[in-house]
Protein backbone atom coordinates (compact mmCIF):
# COMPACT_ATOMS: atom_id res chain seq x y z
CA UNK A 1 0.00 0.00 0.00
CA UNK A 2 1.29 3.41 -0.97
CA UNK A 3 0.15 6.20 1.32
CA UNK A 4 0.73 9.91 0.72
CA UNK A 5 -0.22 12.08 3.68
CA UNK A 6 0.19 15.72 4.56
CA UNK A 7 0.25 16.45 8.29
CA UNK A 8 -1.85 19.55 8.75
CA UNK A 9 -0.53 20.31 12.21
CA UNK A 10 2.79 21.29 10.62
CA UNK A 11 1.13 23.56 8.09
CA UNK A 12 -0.65 25.98 10.35
CA UNK A 13 0.63 28.29 13.09
CA UNK A 14 -1.70 29.52 15.72
CA UNK A 15 -2.51 33.14 15.11
CA UNK A 16 -1.80 35.56 17.98
CA UNK A 17 -4.41 38.01 16.86
CA UNK A 18 -7.57 37.52 14.84
CA UNK A 19 -9.99 40.24 13.85
CA UNK A 20 -13.64 39.88 13.04
CA UNK A 21 -14.82 40.66 9.54
CA UNK A 22 -16.59 44.02 9.71
CA UNK A 23 -18.94 45.47 7.19
CA UNK A 24 -16.70 48.57 7.04
CA UNK A 25 -14.19 46.52 5.06
CA UNK A 26 -16.68 45.89 2.29
CA UNK A 27 -15.52 47.82 -0.80
CA UNK A 28 -18.96 48.17 -2.33
CA UNK A 29 -22.44 48.11 -0.87
CA UNK A 30 -24.89 46.77 -3.38
CA UNK A 31 -28.05 45.38 -1.91
CA UNK A 32 -29.86 42.53 -3.56
CA UNK A 33 -33.19 41.09 -2.59
CA UNK A 34 -33.16 37.31 -2.71
CA UNK A 35 -35.76 34.79 -1.84
CA UNK A 36 -34.05 32.47 0.59
CA UNK A 37 -34.46 28.87 -0.52
CA UNK A 38 -33.49 27.79 2.97
CA UNK A 39 -36.44 29.18 4.85
CA UNK A 40 -38.87 30.82 2.41
CA UNK A 41 -38.09 34.18 3.99
CA UNK A 42 -36.73 37.28 2.32
CA UNK A 43 -33.06 38.00 2.96
CA UNK A 44 -31.44 41.38 2.47
CA UNK A 45 -27.96 40.75 1.14
CA UNK A 46 -24.93 42.82 0.27
CA UNK A 47 -21.42 41.68 -0.56
CA UNK A 48 -20.19 41.77 3.00
CA UNK A 49 -23.11 41.34 5.35
CA UNK A 50 -26.26 39.24 5.47
CA UNK A 51 -29.23 39.99 7.69
CA UNK A 52 -31.77 37.17 7.65
CA UNK A 53 -35.34 37.19 8.86
CA UNK A 54 -35.20 33.50 9.69
CA UNK A 55 -35.53 31.48 12.87
CA UNK A 56 -33.69 28.48 11.48
CA UNK A 57 -30.15 29.84 11.81
CA UNK A 58 -28.58 32.34 14.17
CA UNK A 59 -27.81 35.90 13.11
CA UNK A 60 -24.06 35.53 12.69
CA UNK A 61 -23.43 39.28 12.70
CA UNK A 62 -23.06 38.92 16.49
CA UNK A 63 -19.42 38.10 17.37
CA UNK A 64 -20.24 35.96 20.42
CA UNK A 65 -21.06 32.85 18.42
CA UNK A 66 -17.58 32.73 16.87
CA UNK A 67 -15.84 33.28 20.18
CA UNK A 68 -17.87 30.46 21.70
CA UNK A 69 -17.13 28.24 18.70
CA UNK A 70 -13.36 28.80 18.88
CA UNK A 71 -13.30 28.00 22.59
CA UNK A 72 -14.52 24.49 21.85
CA UNK A 73 -12.15 23.77 18.95
CA UNK A 74 -8.80 21.96 19.20
CA UNK A 75 -5.60 23.75 18.15
CA UNK A 76 -5.49 21.67 14.96
CA UNK A 77 -8.37 23.71 13.51
CA UNK A 78 -7.13 26.86 11.82
CA UNK A 79 -9.55 29.80 12.08
CA UNK A 80 -9.32 33.04 10.13
CA UNK A 81 -11.59 36.05 9.71
CA UNK A 82 -9.26 37.74 7.23
CA UNK A 83 -11.43 39.79 4.88
CA UNK A 84 -9.67 38.58 1.73
CA UNK A 85 -9.80 34.91 2.71
CA UNK A 86 -13.48 35.22 3.58
CA UNK A 87 -14.20 36.93 0.28
CA UNK A 88 -12.34 34.21 -1.67
CA UNK A 89 -14.18 31.44 0.15
CA UNK A 90 -17.54 32.99 -0.65
CA UNK A 91 -16.96 33.57 -4.35
CA UNK A 92 -16.02 30.52 -6.43
CA UNK A 93 -15.30 31.16 -10.11
CA UNK A 94 -18.78 32.21 -11.15
CA UNK A 95 -20.35 35.51 -12.15
CA UNK A 96 -22.31 35.46 -8.89
CA UNK A 97 -21.13 38.06 -6.34
CA UNK A 98 -19.20 36.94 -3.30
CA UNK A 99 -21.24 36.13 -0.20
CA UNK A 100 -18.40 35.68 2.31
CA UNK A 101 -18.55 33.64 5.50
CA UNK A 102 -17.92 35.25 8.85
CA UNK A 103 -14.97 32.91 9.34
CA UNK A 104 -13.03 30.22 7.50
CA UNK A 105 -12.26 27.06 9.46
CA UNK A 106 -9.69 24.54 8.20
CA UNK A 107 -9.89 21.22 10.07
CA UNK A 108 -7.12 18.63 10.18
CA UNK A 109 -9.11 15.45 10.83
CA UNK A 110 -12.54 13.89 10.77
CA UNK A 111 -12.68 14.36 14.54
CA UNK A 112 -12.14 18.08 14.03
CA UNK A 113 -15.06 18.19 11.60
CA UNK A 114 -17.33 16.31 14.00
CA UNK A 115 -16.51 18.83 16.72
CA UNK A 116 -17.16 21.76 14.40
CA UNK A 117 -20.47 20.31 13.20
CA UNK A 118 -21.67 19.60 16.73
CA UNK A 119 -20.85 23.11 17.87
CA UNK A 120 -22.45 24.70 14.79
CA UNK A 121 -25.57 22.57 15.19
CA UNK A 122 -25.96 23.58 18.84
CA UNK A 123 -25.61 27.24 17.89
CA UNK A 124 -27.54 27.04 14.58
CA UNK A 125 -24.52 28.23 12.59
CA UNK A 126 -24.56 27.54 8.81
CA UNK A 127 -21.71 25.43 7.37
CA UNK A 128 -20.58 25.69 3.74
CA UNK A 129 -17.94 23.12 2.66
CA UNK A 130 -15.15 24.46 0.41
CA UNK A 131 -12.81 22.51 -1.88
CA UNK A 132 -10.77 24.60 -4.32
CA UNK A 133 -13.40 27.20 -5.18
CA UNK A 134 -13.80 26.30 -8.86
CA UNK A 135 -17.60 25.93 -8.84
CA UNK A 136 -19.72 28.07 -11.17
CA UNK A 137 -23.23 28.43 -9.74
CA UNK A 138 -22.66 30.07 -6.37
CA UNK A 139 -22.17 26.78 -4.53
CA UNK A 140 -19.73 28.23 -1.97
CA UNK A 141 -21.63 31.47 -1.36
CA UNK A 142 -22.47 31.80 2.32
CA UNK A 143 -25.97 33.15 1.82
CA UNK A 144 -26.73 33.08 5.55
CA UNK A 145 -23.25 33.92 6.81
CA UNK A 146 -21.82 31.25 9.09
CA UNK A 147 -18.55 29.45 8.38
CA UNK A 148 -16.74 28.14 5.34
CA UNK A 149 -15.22 24.72 6.02
CA UNK A 150 -12.01 24.47 4.00
CA UNK A 151 -11.09 20.84 3.21
CA UNK A 152 -7.60 21.56 1.83
CA UNK A 153 -5.86 19.58 4.61
CA UNK A 154 -7.53 16.30 3.60
CA UNK A 155 -4.79 15.35 1.14
CA UNK A 156 -4.01 11.69 1.81
CA UNK A 157 -3.82 9.24 -1.11
CA UNK A 158 -3.99 5.48 -0.58
CA UNK A 159 -3.18 3.24 -3.54
CA UNK A 160 -3.27 -0.53 -3.02
CA UNK A 161 -0.53 -1.78 -5.33
CA UNK A 162 1.95 -4.64 -5.34
CA UNK A 163 5.73 -4.52 -5.55
CA UNK A 164 5.43 -4.43 -9.33
CA UNK A 165 3.33 -1.27 -9.16
CA UNK A 166 0.19 -2.99 -10.45
CA UNK A 167 -3.08 -1.84 -8.86
CA UNK A 168 -5.11 -5.08 -9.00
CA UNK A 169 -8.46 -3.63 -7.89
CA UNK A 170 -8.12 -0.42 -9.93
CA UNK A 171 -9.18 2.00 -7.24
CA UNK A 172 -7.67 4.55 -4.86
CA UNK A 173 -8.97 6.14 -1.66
CA UNK A 174 -8.23 9.84 -1.31
CA UNK A 175 -8.94 12.73 1.01
CA UNK A 176 -11.62 15.13 -0.14
CA UNK A 177 -9.05 17.90 -0.62
CA UNK A 178 -6.91 16.00 -3.12
CA UNK A 179 -7.08 17.53 -6.59
CA UNK A 180 -7.39 15.43 -9.74
CA UNK A 181 -3.95 16.50 -11.03
CA UNK A 182 -2.31 15.60 -7.72
CA UNK A 183 -3.97 12.18 -7.80
CA UNK A 184 -2.86 11.48 -11.36
CA UNK A 185 0.69 12.54 -10.53
CA UNK A 186 0.71 10.02 -7.66
CA UNK A 187 -0.60 7.35 -10.05
CA UNK A 188 2.01 7.85 -12.77
CA UNK A 189 4.18 4.87 -11.79
CA UNK A 190 1.17 2.51 -11.79
CA UNK A 191 0.04 2.95 -15.40
CA UNK A 192 -3.40 3.95 -14.12
CA UNK A 193 -5.27 7.26 -14.14
CA UNK A 194 -8.31 9.01 -12.77
CA UNK A 195 -10.23 9.94 -15.90
CA UNK A 196 -12.83 12.56 -14.94
CA UNK A 197 -11.55 15.88 -16.29
CA UNK A 198 -13.69 18.98 -15.61
CA UNK A 199 -10.96 21.28 -16.91
CA UNK A 200 -10.18 23.00 -13.62
CA UNK A 201 -7.89 21.31 -11.11
CA UNK A 202 -10.82 20.73 -8.77
CA UNK A 203 -10.75 18.73 -5.55
CA UNK A 204 -12.12 15.20 -5.63
CA UNK A 205 -14.54 15.97 -2.80
CA UNK A 206 -15.84 19.02 -4.65
CA UNK A 207 -16.20 17.04 -7.87
CA UNK A 208 -18.34 14.48 -6.05
CA UNK A 209 -20.40 17.17 -4.34
CA UNK A 210 -21.17 18.89 -7.67
CA UNK A 211 -21.59 15.71 -9.73
CA UNK A 212 -18.83 16.92 -12.05
CA UNK A 213 -17.82 15.50 -15.40
CA UNK A 214 -16.00 16.95 -18.39
CA UNK A 215 -14.48 16.16 -21.75
CA UNK A 216 -13.97 12.42 -21.16
CA UNK A 217 -17.51 11.68 -19.98
CA UNK A 218 -18.60 10.42 -23.40
CA UNK A 219 -16.40 7.33 -22.94
CA UNK A 220 -15.70 7.02 -19.22
CA UNK A 221 -18.75 8.60 -17.58
CA UNK A 222 -19.19 11.27 -14.92
CA UNK A 223 -18.23 11.28 -11.23
CA UNK A 224 -21.30 9.17 -10.54
CA UNK A 225 -19.86 6.32 -12.60
CA UNK A 226 -16.31 6.72 -11.30
CA UNK A 227 -16.63 6.43 -7.54
CA UNK A 228 -17.19 3.32 -5.44
CA UNK A 229 -17.80 4.86 -2.04
CA UNK A 230 -17.17 7.76 0.29
CA UNK A 231 -17.14 8.85 3.91
CA UNK A 232 -19.04 11.88 5.17
CA UNK A 233 -19.92 13.70 8.36
CA UNK A 234 -23.65 14.28 8.71
CA UNK A 235 -25.32 17.35 10.28
CA UNK A 236 -25.95 15.45 13.52
CA UNK A 237 -22.20 14.82 13.91
CA UNK A 238 -22.28 11.14 12.96
CA UNK A 239 -19.81 9.70 10.45
CA UNK A 240 -21.36 7.71 7.60
CA UNK A 241 -19.64 5.23 5.31
CA UNK A 242 -21.30 5.01 1.91
CA UNK A 243 -20.55 2.29 -0.63
CA UNK A 244 -17.82 -0.36 -0.61
CA UNK A 245 -14.72 -1.25 -2.62
CA UNK A 246 -16.66 -3.89 -4.55
CA UNK A 247 -17.66 -3.12 -8.13
CA UNK A 248 -21.34 -3.56 -7.35
CA UNK A 249 -23.74 -3.90 -4.44
CA UNK A 250 -27.49 -4.20 -4.00
CA UNK A 251 -27.44 -3.65 -0.24
CA UNK A 252 -29.82 -0.93 0.89
CA UNK A 253 -30.14 2.63 -0.34
CA UNK A 254 -27.47 3.91 -2.72
CA UNK A 255 -26.02 6.46 -0.31
CA UNK A 256 -22.99 7.16 -2.50
CA UNK A 257 -25.24 8.37 -5.30
CA UNK A 258 -27.31 10.37 -2.82
CA UNK A 259 -24.24 12.31 -1.70
CA UNK A 260 -23.03 12.77 -5.28
CA UNK A 261 -24.42 16.06 -6.48
CA UNK A 262 -25.64 17.04 -2.99
CA UNK A 263 -23.44 20.17 -3.05
CA UNK A 264 -22.73 20.16 0.68
CA UNK A 265 -26.42 20.32 1.61
CA UNK A 266 -26.53 16.89 3.26
CA UNK A 267 -23.10 16.50 4.84
CA UNK A 268 -19.36 17.04 4.52
CA UNK A 269 -17.49 14.58 2.30
CA UNK A 270 -14.15 13.64 3.91
CA UNK A 271 -12.81 10.86 1.69
CA UNK A 272 -13.67 9.16 -1.60
CA UNK A 273 -12.82 5.81 -3.17
CA UNK A 274 -12.46 6.42 -6.91
CA UNK A 275 -12.23 4.03 -9.84
CA UNK A 276 -9.06 4.03 -11.94
CA UNK A 277 -8.59 3.30 -15.64
CA UNK A 278 -5.47 2.15 -17.52
CA UNK A 279 -3.56 4.88 -19.32
CA UNK A 280 -4.27 4.03 -22.98
CA UNK A 281 -1.42 2.58 -25.03
CA UNK A 282 -2.54 4.38 -28.18
CA UNK A 283 -4.09 7.85 -28.39
CA UNK A 284 -5.08 9.57 -31.62
CA UNK A 285 -6.68 12.99 -32.11
CA UNK A 286 -8.74 14.13 -35.10
CA UNK A 287 -10.35 17.35 -36.31
CA UNK A 288 -13.09 17.92 -38.90
CA UNK A 289 -14.66 21.17 -40.10
CA UNK A 290 -18.23 21.78 -41.30
CA UNK A 291 -19.94 24.57 -43.19
CA UNK A 292 -22.99 24.38 -40.92
CA UNK A 293 -23.11 23.90 -37.15
CA UNK A 294 -26.25 21.77 -37.47
CA UNK A 295 -24.36 19.26 -39.66
CA UNK A 296 -21.52 19.03 -37.15
CA UNK A 297 -23.92 18.43 -34.27
CA UNK A 298 -25.88 15.85 -36.28
CA UNK A 299 -22.63 14.04 -37.05
CA UNK A 300 -22.02 13.67 -33.31
CA UNK A 301 -25.36 11.94 -32.78
CA UNK A 302 -24.61 9.56 -35.66
CA UNK A 303 -21.15 8.76 -34.26
CA UNK A 304 -22.75 7.62 -31.01
CA UNK A 305 -25.53 5.74 -32.79
CA UNK A 306 -22.97 3.82 -34.85
CA UNK A 307 -20.94 2.89 -31.78
CA UNK A 308 -17.86 5.01 -32.53
CA UNK A 309 -15.97 4.87 -29.23
CA UNK A 310 -14.52 8.39 -28.98
CA UNK A 311 -12.90 9.26 -25.65
CA UNK A 312 -13.49 12.96 -26.24
CA UNK A 313 -15.90 14.63 -28.65
CA UNK A 314 -15.91 18.44 -28.54
CA UNK A 315 -17.74 20.84 -30.84
CA UNK A 316 -16.84 24.52 -31.34
CA UNK A 317 -19.01 26.98 -33.26
CA UNK A 318 -17.63 29.57 -35.70
CA UNK A 319 -17.39 32.27 -33.02
CA UNK A 320 -15.29 29.95 -30.86
CA UNK A 321 -12.86 29.26 -33.69
CA UNK A 322 -12.69 32.95 -34.58
CA UNK A 323 -11.92 33.80 -30.95
CA UNK A 324 -9.10 31.27 -30.97
CA UNK A 325 -7.65 32.62 -34.20
CA UNK A 326 -7.56 36.14 -32.77
CA UNK A 327 -5.99 34.76 -29.60
CA UNK A 328 -3.28 32.93 -31.55
CA UNK A 329 -2.37 36.14 -33.36
CA UNK A 330 -1.91 38.08 -30.13
CA UNK A 331 -0.64 35.35 -27.75
CA UNK A 332 1.85 33.34 -29.76
CA UNK A 333 4.03 32.68 -26.73
CA UNK A 334 1.23 31.01 -24.76
CA UNK A 335 -0.27 28.75 -27.45
CA UNK A 336 2.89 26.87 -28.47
CA UNK A 337 2.96 25.70 -32.06
CA UNK A 338 -0.79 26.09 -32.57
CA UNK A 339 -1.86 27.50 -35.93
CA UNK A 340 -4.91 29.37 -37.11
CA UNK A 341 -7.90 27.31 -38.17
CA UNK A 342 -10.64 27.67 -40.75
CA UNK A 343 -13.41 29.92 -39.40
CA UNK A 344 -15.98 27.13 -39.44
CA UNK A 345 -17.76 24.93 -36.90
CA UNK A 346 -15.17 22.33 -35.88
CA UNK A 347 -15.42 18.90 -34.32
CA UNK A 348 -12.55 17.67 -32.13
CA UNK A 349 -12.23 13.94 -31.50
CA UNK A 350 -9.88 11.80 -29.43
CA UNK A 351 -9.63 8.01 -29.51
CA UNK A 352 -8.08 5.64 -26.96
CA UNK A 353 -7.25 1.98 -27.51
CA UNK A 354 -5.07 -0.97 -26.72
CA UNK A 355 -3.68 -1.26 -30.23
CA UNK A 356 -3.00 0.98 -33.19
CA UNK A 357 -5.32 -1.11 -35.37
CA UNK A 358 -8.22 -0.74 -32.94
CA UNK A 359 -7.83 3.04 -32.85
CA UNK A 360 -7.41 3.36 -36.62
CA UNK A 361 -10.62 1.39 -37.16
CA UNK A 362 -12.56 3.89 -35.05
CA UNK A 363 -10.96 6.86 -36.83
CA UNK A 364 -11.84 5.48 -40.25
CA UNK A 365 -15.47 5.00 -39.26
CA UNK A 366 -15.62 8.51 -37.78
CA UNK A 367 -14.14 10.02 -40.95
CA UNK A 368 -16.72 8.26 -43.13
CA UNK A 369 -19.65 9.44 -40.98
CA UNK A 370 -18.40 13.04 -40.77
CA UNK A 371 -17.38 13.56 -44.38
CA UNK A 372 -19.62 11.26 -46.43
CA UNK A 373 -22.86 11.52 -44.47
CA UNK A 374 -22.72 14.98 -42.87
CA UNK A 375 -20.75 17.10 -45.35
CA UNK A 376 -17.67 17.53 -43.20
CA UNK A 377 -14.30 18.41 -44.73
CA UNK A 378 -10.61 18.67 -43.94
CA UNK A 379 -10.71 15.61 -41.67
CA UNK A 380 -7.18 15.04 -40.38
CA UNK A 381 -5.63 13.25 -37.42
CA UNK A 382 -2.36 12.77 -35.58
CA UNK A 383 -0.88 10.49 -32.92
CA UNK A 384 2.14 12.45 -31.65
CA UNK A 385 1.62 14.12 -28.26
CA UNK A 386 2.97 17.51 -29.35
CA UNK A 387 0.88 17.45 -32.52
CA UNK A 388 -2.20 16.38 -30.59
CA UNK A 389 -1.80 19.26 -28.15
CA UNK A 390 -1.47 21.68 -31.05
CA UNK A 391 -4.55 20.20 -32.71
CA UNK A 392 -6.60 20.64 -29.50
CA UNK A 393 -5.18 24.06 -28.69
CA UNK A 394 -8.34 25.87 -29.80
CA UNK A 395 -10.39 23.92 -27.28
CA UNK A 396 -7.91 24.20 -24.42
CA UNK A 397 -7.53 27.98 -24.80
CA UNK A 398 -11.18 28.76 -25.46
CA UNK A 399 -11.99 30.46 -22.15
CA UNK A 400 -9.20 33.02 -22.30
CA UNK A 401 -9.65 33.48 -26.04
CA UNK A 402 -13.30 34.33 -25.39
CA UNK A 403 -12.50 36.87 -22.67
CA UNK A 404 -10.12 38.55 -25.14
CA UNK A 405 -13.11 39.23 -27.43
CA UNK A 406 -14.29 41.83 -24.90
CA UNK A 407 -11.47 44.05 -23.62
CA UNK A 408 -11.78 44.52 -19.89
CA UNK A 409 -13.62 41.26 -19.30
CA UNK A 410 -12.42 39.56 -16.11
CA UNK A 411 -14.99 36.80 -15.98
CA UNK A 412 -17.94 35.28 -17.77
CA UNK A 413 -21.37 33.81 -17.39
CA UNK A 414 -20.80 30.18 -18.39
CA UNK A 415 -23.99 28.37 -19.30
CA UNK A 416 -24.50 24.62 -18.90
CA UNK A 417 -27.28 22.40 -20.22
CA UNK A 418 -27.52 18.83 -21.46
CA UNK A 419 -30.05 17.33 -23.89
CA UNK A 420 -30.77 14.00 -25.58
CA UNK A 421 -28.42 13.59 -28.53
CA UNK A 422 -31.30 13.56 -31.01
CA UNK A 423 -32.13 17.13 -29.91
CA UNK A 424 -28.56 18.39 -29.67
CA UNK A 425 -28.21 19.80 -33.19
CA UNK A 426 -31.44 21.81 -33.08
CA UNK A 427 -30.89 23.26 -29.62
CA UNK A 428 -27.26 24.32 -29.98
CA UNK A 429 -28.13 25.87 -33.36
CA UNK A 430 -31.01 27.79 -31.77
CA UNK A 431 -28.70 29.01 -29.02
CA UNK A 432 -26.16 30.32 -31.53
CA UNK A 433 -29.01 32.18 -33.26
CA UNK A 434 -30.06 33.63 -29.89
CA UNK A 435 -26.55 34.98 -29.32
CA UNK A 436 -26.64 36.64 -32.73
CA UNK A 437 -30.19 38.01 -32.43
CA UNK A 438 -29.61 39.41 -28.93
CA UNK A 439 -26.32 40.94 -30.12
CA UNK A 440 -24.14 39.62 -27.31
CA UNK A 441 -20.68 38.09 -27.50
CA UNK A 442 -20.66 34.42 -26.61
CA UNK A 443 -19.08 31.41 -28.32
CA UNK A 444 -21.04 28.15 -28.07
CA UNK A 445 -19.29 24.84 -27.63
CA UNK A 446 -20.03 21.48 -26.17
CA UNK A 447 -18.98 18.11 -24.84
CA UNK A 448 -20.97 16.99 -27.82
CA UNK A 449 -20.57 13.26 -27.24
CA UNK A 450 -23.00 13.35 -24.32
CA UNK A 451 -25.23 16.26 -25.39
CA UNK A 452 -23.72 18.75 -22.94
CA UNK A 453 -23.05 22.27 -24.24
CA UNK A 454 -22.07 25.72 -22.96
CA UNK A 455 -21.84 29.37 -23.91
CA UNK A 456 -19.10 31.60 -22.54
CA UNK A 457 -20.61 35.08 -22.17
CA UNK A 458 -17.89 37.55 -21.10
CA UNK A 459 -18.82 40.17 -18.51
CA UNK A 460 -17.23 43.57 -17.87
CA UNK A 461 -17.73 46.00 -15.00
CA UNK A 462 -19.06 48.57 -17.47
CA UNK A 463 -21.88 46.40 -18.81
CA UNK A 464 -25.21 48.18 -18.81
CA UNK A 465 -28.18 46.61 -17.07
CA UNK A 466 -29.80 46.16 -20.48
CA UNK A 467 -26.78 44.22 -21.83
CA UNK A 468 -26.64 42.08 -18.68
CA UNK A 469 -30.31 41.26 -19.12
CA UNK A 470 -29.62 40.07 -22.65
CA UNK A 471 -26.83 37.80 -21.41
CA UNK A 472 -29.16 36.22 -18.88
CA UNK A 473 -31.84 35.90 -21.54
CA UNK A 474 -29.50 33.73 -23.60
CA UNK A 475 -28.94 31.53 -20.55
CA UNK A 476 -32.62 31.31 -19.69
CA UNK A 477 -33.66 30.55 -23.28
CA UNK A 478 -31.21 27.69 -23.69
CA UNK A 479 -32.22 26.13 -20.37
CA UNK A 480 -35.92 26.36 -21.21
CA UNK A 481 -35.26 24.71 -24.58
CA UNK A 482 -33.21 21.97 -22.91
CA UNK A 483 -35.99 21.25 -20.42
CA UNK A 484 -38.64 21.21 -23.14
CA UNK A 485 -36.52 18.64 -24.99
CA UNK A 486 -36.37 16.34 -21.97
CA UNK A 487 -32.91 17.50 -20.92
CA UNK A 488 -31.48 19.07 -17.78
CA UNK A 489 -30.71 22.61 -16.63
CA UNK A 490 -27.19 21.49 -15.72
CA UNK A 491 -25.10 18.68 -17.14
CA UNK A 492 -22.05 19.12 -14.93
CA UNK A 493 -21.86 22.48 -13.12
CA UNK A 494 -24.56 21.73 -10.56
CA UNK A 495 -27.45 23.79 -9.18
CA UNK A 496 -25.97 25.98 -6.44
CA UNK A 497 -28.41 28.83 -6.01
CA UNK A 498 -28.08 30.00 -9.60
CA UNK A 499 -30.38 27.30 -11.03
CA UNK A 500 -32.72 26.61 -8.15
CA UNK A 501 -35.62 28.16 -10.06
CA UNK A 502 -35.44 25.54 -12.82
CA UNK A 503 -35.69 22.39 -10.67
CA UNK A 504 -39.47 22.26 -10.41
CA UNK A 505 -39.80 22.61 -14.18
CA UNK A 506 -37.30 19.78 -14.63
CA UNK A 507 -38.59 17.34 -12.01
CA UNK A 508 -42.11 18.54 -11.22
CA UNK A 509 -43.47 19.34 -7.77
CA UNK A 510 -43.32 15.69 -6.71
CA UNK A 511 -39.62 15.35 -7.46
CA UNK A 512 -38.75 18.58 -5.66
CA UNK A 513 -40.94 17.53 -2.70
CA UNK A 514 -38.99 14.28 -2.47
CA UNK A 515 -35.69 16.21 -2.43
CA UNK A 516 -37.04 18.48 0.28
CA UNK A 517 -38.03 15.47 2.40
CA UNK A 518 -34.52 14.05 2.07
CA UNK A 519 -32.99 17.40 3.07
CA UNK A 520 -35.34 17.82 6.04
CA UNK A 521 -34.75 14.26 7.20
CA UNK A 522 -30.95 14.49 7.19
CA UNK A 523 -30.55 18.21 8.00
CA UNK A 524 -33.70 19.30 9.90
CA UNK A 525 -32.03 22.47 11.21
CA UNK A 526 -30.88 23.46 7.72
CA UNK A 527 -27.30 24.25 8.74
CA UNK A 528 -25.65 22.57 5.73
CA UNK A 529 -25.15 25.03 2.86
CA UNK A 530 -28.60 26.61 3.21
CA UNK A 531 -30.17 28.18 0.14
CA UNK A 532 -28.74 25.69 -2.37
CA UNK A 533 -30.55 23.17 -4.60
CA UNK A 534 -33.93 23.14 -2.80
CA UNK A 535 -36.40 25.76 -4.12
CA UNK A 536 -38.22 27.90 -1.53
CA UNK A 537 -41.72 26.89 -0.54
Amino acid sequence: KIVHRTCSEALWHKQTKKTMLRSSFVPSIRFLIRQSAASSTVAIVNRGHVCHLSTETRDTSCPDWLSNLKENLPDTVHVTTNVYECDRHGRGESFHPSDPPKAVLTPASVEDIVGIVNSCRENRIPIVPFGTGTSLEGHVACLQGGISLDMSNFTFIEIDSGDDGIVPDAHATVGAGVTRKTLNEALRHTGMQFVVDPGADASIGGMVACGASGTTATKYGTMRENILGLECVLPDGSVARCGTKALKSSAGYDLTSLMTGSEGTLGIITQVTVKLKPIPSFVLSAVCTFDELHDAAAAVAMLKLCGVDAARCELLDTTSVDAFNQYVASHKDSVGNAEKMDDKPTLFLEFHGGSDAAVQEQVSLAEMICTEEHRGSNFHFTAGEEERNALWSARHNLYYATLALRPGAKGALITDACVPLSKFADIISATVKDVQDLEVIGPCFGHAGDGNFHCILPITEDDSEEYSNRLHQVNDNLIRRALDAGGTCTGEHGVGYGKVKYLETQYGSGGVHMMRLVKQGIDPLNIMNPGKIIPPL
